[in-house]
């Protein structure tokens, strides 16, 4: 594996291999019929419904079509989130490891492309391309890992907003006016302060005082996000 990664190095430079080899690509690639070409098996699931357990063993791929899903530690911790194009399960290559998460379905439904593990085990060790796209996927889940850690370390107003705004640009709604974001439904107050790792009074005050600054606007079940002003907030902030 590691002469594979020093051989990707030489031929592209990080930039190139992020894109060469995202995980968009993937699905493709898994189902190309030159080599091991493999049929994933589409199935839904229901809100609550776990797709993983903590500490059981993986013996699938999930590729996420739509939906989304809540990564749990010790069944309290909140420690990610998954939406659509995302992969579970493909941290760990070897065969009957464990999940070191719980993963939960949050959306009114999920809709996942399985992949046995055993199948794409075998064409990732068996073709240069598929090391190239475990390496893109590890190195996207160690910068998630850093962001999150980055975030745990900061003020509590500071950590709020920038959850806030980094969770609504990955899986909020786009709106009609280009500042404005709808933030995932799915995700509760009660779920970002897990996130923040702060008491969900901590949560209210912040939202509330965003709200006096005009920077997020409730609307009946919804939080919309003006992402320029809080930007600039940040900013200010950190």
């Amino acid at each position: 594996m590691r002469n594979k990664v020093e051989e990707m190095q030489f031929l592209y430079n990080q930039e190139n291999i992020e894109s060469q080899f995202s995980k968009e690509k993937f699905r493709s690639f898994l189902q190309e019929d030159k080599i091991f070409p493999l049929q994933g098996v589409k199935k839904k699931y229901r809100k609550s419904e776990i797709i993983i357990g903590e500490n059981e063993e993986i013996n699938e791929i999930y590729f996420i079509e739509s939906g989304h899903i809540i990564a749990t530690k010790d069944g309290e911790k909140a420690i990610d989130f998954f939406a659509g194009k995302d992969i579970l399960g493909l941290t760990n290559l070897l065969l009957g490891s464990a999940a070191e998460y719980s993963y939960q379905v949050i959306s009114s439904e999920l809709v996942v492309t399985k992949y046995e593990k055993e199948d794409i085990i075998e064409k990732v060790i068996n073709t240069q391309e598929g090391y190239f796209y475990h390496y893109v996927h590890m190195q996207n889940q160690v910068g998630r890992m850093m962001e999150k850690e980055d975030l745990l370390r900061l003020p509590s107003e500071q950590r709020i907003s920038l959850a806030l705004l980094s969770l609504g640009n990955k899986f909020g709604e786009e709106t009609s006016d280009q500042d404005m974001i709808c933030f995932p439904k799915p995700i509760s107050k009660g779920m970002i302060a897990q996130y923040t790792n702060l008491n969900p009074n901590t949560i209210t005050n912040v939202l509330q005082k965003l709200q006096e600054e005009e920077i997020i606007y409730p609307v009946r079940r919804a939080i919309y996000i003006d992402a320029y002003k809080l930007e600039e907030k940040l900013k200010g902030l950190l």
